[in-house]
């Protein structure tokens, strides 16, 4: 098995549509723990973004109608912002938020272009249950390139958590 194969099954990848990604994952961490992972801009900076990047800067206003922000920075210095609005927020088991990138990272992923994440969370005693989504993204390319992105960030926020 390939290291892109192996990646997507140990965070349990799928796509049911073109513009969808879907990320089913146990943290071997409490919910509450996973939860501020996701909410908290210095653990944010830690684990969000892909492994060829790095995550220099997270903004976090944790309320419906809050915005939150990550800046990427590539291996050649350039940043790629992210940003978006939450539009709902559920302490400690679920988040909605749009996603888009102020500027074009690559041909695949437009700047400006707007999906929606939703990140629901499930206490499993010690363990939490993380079922992510993504919908509305550019095309298939797009959507392959932010599975790429999604797991690495999954696989540095397990390794965090120390899970």
């Amino acid at each position: 098995m390939d290291d892109r194969t192996a990646q997507r099954t140990r965070n349990n990848v799928s796509t049911r549509a073109a513009d969808e990604i879907r990320i089913s994952r146990i943290f071997n961490a409490p919910c509450k723990l996973v939860w501020r992972a996701w909410t908290t801009p210095a653990m944010l900076v830690h684990w969000f973004g892909c492994a060829a990047f790095s995550t220099i800067n997270a903004e976090c206003d944790l309320r419906e109608g809050g915005h939150w922000r990550v800046v990427l920075r590539a291996p050649d210095g350039t940043d790629f912002p992210a940003f978006g609005t939450y539009t709902a927020v559920r302490p400690i088991d679920h988040l909605a938020f749009p996603h888009q990138w102020e500027k074009e990272v690559a041909s695949v992923n437009p700047a400006h272009h707007r999906t929606l994440v939703t990140v629901d969370l499930h206490d499993e005693r010690e363990r939490t249950r993380m079922e992510f989504r993504q919908t509305g993204l550019a095309t298939e390319a797009s959507r392959d390139s932010h599975i790429g992105g999604w797991c690495d960030s999954m696989d540095a926020l397990a390794e965090r958590l120390g899970a």
